[in-house]
């Protein structure tokens, strides 16, 4: 609209001019600014718009990278071409630029292709938008395009978490010099099916799957879940108390990252591992082996903060049934605050009159991620606050000390004898 009044002045000052001076000179000055303002009001703007936006992946971890596409086609008109699409919070872009502004010529169709990459920061799902295309003239004084190209493109970000390959380190060895799954394999089997396998000489016939057998003609058995095989039980707080700290690095993403490198590690050393979520109200019964650790993944996609009012003794009674009958440790994973310490105490209380092993607390300080001297102040009071539980408390700064080390320091609780 600027563009379009400078030029109405330009065209209408000359006349002016040669009116009140009697000069008619003046009038050959208005041509030039009168014929770009004929080109401009007559000249379309870019239009039979087409194109599409592709992703190269859809299934991220967090702090994984995928790129994007845009391919563009303008057919009519004459102008520029602005292209722009909006990246959603929880990414950012690494390389290349999701705005572009391009110039259409007269007569001859506009063909682009570019790239960008994005970086995943945030678990969950998330929606890339559809590609905005506005086309003007090129003076920016006539009708505008207005183009939406391609869907909404859904992608998954999975939370992070460390391999197992990375923990497994002589810090984490057992006294016995390995790695410890608290499971006798010599000792009577469950009932709880575990997978079908070859024959080996000394299997008892009873549990030869006749049909498995008979249908690829090779002898095949059920295999069941050992007795006494160790479970773990994790208690992750999904609650307010853990939405400290900014949307990408608060501490319920920093203790979602924790749970799941855990909950890896203890399912490849052969654990039963059972996870519950406080205040989501949501678990999954102990499982075991590493083909698992999918369905805990999917679990903690989009794990709180919930505003539900449910505590740690409730969720330790609703789940009792998933604690008594087993060598069972219970891990709570927590922002241990002077609100939240009563709370965590009953039910450790409660956990230790269920299970034959013992109580562990993760206590996550989110608050060093806010302010250096605020987080080292909380440091001191969570010690404090830790003596009164009576058990094993594992605190960690996920701002100082990276997710591997907060692993370790767990794990080697849990795996040298401390609970």
């Amino acid at each position: 609209m600027r563009a379009l009044n400078l030029l109405i002045y330009a065209t209408l000052l000359p006349f002016a001019a040669a009116l009140l001076t009697g000069i008619p000179g003046f009038a050959y000055m208005s041509l030039i600014p009168a014929a770009v303002l004929s080109y401009g009001i007559l000249t379309d703007p870019p239009s039979g718009i087409s194109g599409e936006k592709t992703v190269e992946r859809t299934k991220l971890g967090v702090g994984e990278s995928t790129r994007v596409r845009v391919s563009l086609r303008i057919e009519e008109g004459a102008g520029i071409v602005q292209v722009s699409d909006v990246i959603p919070p929880g990414f950012e872009i690494t390389r290349g630029s999701n705005r572009r502004i391009f110039f259409k010529r007269p007569e001859k169709p506009l063909e682009v292709v570019y790239e960008y990459e994005i970086r995943a920061l945030k678990r969950g799902r998330h929606v890339l938008s559809p590609v905005e295309v506005i086309g003007v003239d090129p003076l920016r004084v006539g009708m505008r395009s207005y183009a939406i190209l391609g869907n909404e493109i859904d992608i998954e970000v999975a939370p992070s978490f460390v391999p197992v390959k990375r923990l497994v380190t002589r810090k984490l060895r057992t006294r016995e010099g390995r790695p410890s799954s608290h499971l006798s394999r010599m000792g009577p089997v469950s009932t709880d099916f575990r997978e079908i396998r070859e024959y080996h000489p000394g299997d008892p016939l009873r549990v030869i799957n006749w049909k498995a057998t008979a249908r690829l003609n090779e002898p095949l058995v059920n295999e069941y879940e050992p007795e006494g095989r160790a479970r773990v039980m994790i208690y992750l707080d999904t609650t307010e108390n853990m939405g400290v700290g900014t949307a990408v690095n608060g501490g319920l993403e920093s203790a979602v990252g924790l749970t799941l490198s855990i909950i890896a590690f203890l399912l490849k050393s052969d654990f039963r591992v059972g996870l519950y979520l406080v205040g989501s109200r949501r678990f999954e019964t102990p499982r075991t082996g590493i083909q698992a650790l999918s369905t805990f993944a999917k679990l903690l996609l989009h794990a709180g903060p919930s505003i539900s009012g449910e505590s740690f003794p409730l969720a330790v009674e609703r789940s009792r049934a998933l604690l008594e009958g087993g060598s069972t440790v219970s891990l709570f994973v927590t922002n241990l605050t002077p609100y939240t310490v009563d709370e965590i105490s009953r039910a450790v209380e409660r956990a230790a009159r269920f299970t034959g092993k013992g109580t562990i607390v993760v206590d996550v300080n989110p608050y060093h991620q806010i302010d250096g001297i605020v987080g080292s102040l909380t440091a001191l009071q969570k010690r404090a606050l830790a003596e009164k539980l009576g058990v094993p408390v594992v605190h960690w700064n996920p701002a100082g000390e990276s997710l591997p080390a907060g692993v370790k320091k767990v794990l080697w609780v849990m795996l040298n004898g401390k609970i």
